[in-house]
């Protein structure tokens, strides 16, 4: 955004401070809204930042958003901690950064001021906040040292802006200071000679003043152009509709309106694409996976042909295979020959479902895939209705999502709610919100994973509902192609947290453990496996 054209969108916050104001609102990742009340009895405006490079820009727009949650930490963290009132709007000269200056604000826990820089600088856009000693709390877009050497932009750092400008500025500077910068310079150096001017408003200043870009300015054509940057100076925007509309005020509304439609679009998009191709993989580890099944069954038709040559409690033992070569078996000491093919015989038969479920859901999966990388090479050819509607579809869906709580849900064959977290803080939330103190809680065992919640609603849950839950806690964990997976269950009652630990970080005792085949679906998650018992344990974060 050029410095003359910041500087006027600036001019009617500077003369309404302070400014009480409503929640951050985010359209998406690169926009942020604050509704704003000017004094009492103000009119109701939102200012609207836009950091998305190359076209960054700022202003004042009647429009304010129905609403939209954070899309990054960096969002979150202006929730958090730009929360009082506006209380200071700078702009250093005709620079392209304006700071905003946030009170101190009220409530529970009172949030010191804070200061937000707007650097809205072409292709290195970017958002900075400072606390009160001018020291990076948190930046939008983090510049290190080997992609800038003039200064790093991270938290912790003091903050240090963008070198300024040595220029005129025209909004000072006479007729006489001007016609001597200018004198006997071309049109295409006002630019480099006068403050504040960049690419659309040394193309209007041309087109207003009917001269090419070569033209040497002396004489009458110099005072023509002296008059015509005074003008510029005083109503940029104004200048811009008059001497030919470039970045007009419809066609810069059409642009963010596509733009911020595009990118939910996008992103909705984007993570369908992602968990087709994830589920993809998953399908072709289990067909591949499948060849195991054959040599699983040779073994255990080995077992059941030798079984008297086999010790009780060995732990390995040598046979002599159909085909004549030497087999050598490692056997689980606790179970006798015969568990020991039953529990081979059992792991092909889940290999082999495994392969079969994978086969059938891959068509489905393909074109799950097929259609939203369609969608998305499709996205640049729909016009803004086409996508603001799509848009708006699929933000409601994800409202009617969010009301429908944490967690992924599912329902067991007796009826009882399963509750699965899919990350940090949704695990927080589905132990400590969405669980009661009688309700099932269970975890992978040592490693990180879903926190997966029966609600019992004061019932007794039937151990086929705990093998049910813990295939999902299994499923939902980094050990989900693995089999005979360990599974900690207790009552929600015995799950702690510890002040300060990450979220997701939890303590729990007199927990069993069961151990189970993972599942991710309702249908595969169901069969029989052992049980044992524990003392305590300590869950990590994810």
């Amino acid at each position: 955004m050029e410095g003359l054209l910041l500087a006027e969108a600036v001019r009617p916050l500077e003369g309404a401070l302070p400014l009480s104001r409503g929640g951050w609102r985010f359209p998406d990742a690169r926009t942020a809204v604050l509704p704003l009340q000017s004094g009492e009895g103000g009119r109701a405006q939102a200012l609207w930042i836009f950091s998305r490079p190359p076209t960054p820009r700022l202003g004042l727009r009647d429009e304010v958003p129905a609403g939209g949650s954070p899309h990054t930490p960096f969002q979150e963290q202006l929730v958090a901690r730009a929360a009082g009132p506006v209380t200071a709007v700078r702009q250093q000269a005709l620079d392209r950064v304006v700071e905003l200056s946030f009170g101190e604000s009220e409530g529970f826990v009172p949030q010191p001021p804070v200061t937000l820089v707007a650097e809205l600088t072409g292709r290195n856009a970017n958002l900075v906040l400072l606390d009160v000693g001018r020291v990076i709390l948190g930046v939008e877009r983090v510049v290190l040292a080997e992609r800038n050497r003039y200064r790093e932009l991270r938290p912790g750092l003091a903050y240090r802006p963008p070198p300024p400008y040595r220029k005129l500025d025209p909004r000072t500077a006479s007729m006489e200071a001007l016609a001597e910068a200018l004198s006997g310079a071309r049109l295409r150096d006002v630019r480099s000679r006068v403050d504040g001017i960049g690419p659309q408003l040394a193309k209007a200043l041309a087109a207003g003043t009917g001269l090419e870009a070569g033209a040497r300015l002396e004489g009458e054509t110099l005072r023509r152009v002296v008059g015509a940057v005074q003008e510029l100076a005083a109503r940029p925007s104004a200048w811009l509709e008059r001497a030919g509309g470039f970045a007009g005020l419809a066609e810069e509304r059409q642009r963010d309106r596509r733009e911020r439609a595009t990118a939910v679009v996008r992103e909705v998009l984007r993570r369908r694409l992602e968990l087709a191709e994830r589920r993809l993989e998953d399908a072709s580890r289990a067909q591949r996976r499948a060849v195991e099944a054959v040599s699983l069954r040779e073994e255990a038709d080995l077992l059941m042909a030798y079984p008297s040559t086999v010790s009780q409690g060995a732990r390995r033992v040598s046979l002599t295979a159909f085909d004549g070569s030497e087999r050598t078996l490692d056997l689980d000491p606790s179970l006798d020959v015969f568990g020991n093919a039953r529990k081979r015989y059992d792991r092909a038969r889940r290999l082999e479902e495994r392969a079969e479920r994978a086969a059938r859901e891959r068509p489905q999966l393909e074109r799950e895939r097929f259609e939203a990388e369609r969608e998305l090479a499709g996205l640049s050819e729909l016009d803004v209705e086409e996508l603001e509607r799509r848009a708006k579809a699929l933000s409601e869906d994800r409202r009617q999502h969010r009301r429908r709580g944490p967690g992924v849900r599912f329902r067991d064959p007796h009826g009882f709610e399963v509750v699965v977290g899919r990350n940090a803080r949704e695990n927080e939330a589905v132990t400590f919100a969405v669980g009661r103190s009688r309700d099932l809680w269970l975890h992978v065992q040592g490693l990180t994973g879903a926190h997966v919640i029966v609600r019992a609603e004061s019932r007794e849950v039937p151990f086929e509902t705990v093998l049910f839950a813990a295939r999902l806690a299994a499923g939902f964990s980094p050990a989900r192609q693995s089999d005979n997976v360990a599974v900690d269950y207790t009552q929600r009652k015995n799950v702690w947290k510890v002040k300060g630990q990450p979220p997701g970080t939890v303590h729990f005792s007199h927990q069993k453990t069961v151990f189970v085949t993972p599942a991710r679906d309702a249908v595969a998650a169901a069969g029989a496996s052992r049980r044992g018992a524990g003392g305590g344990g300590t869950v990590p974060g994810r």
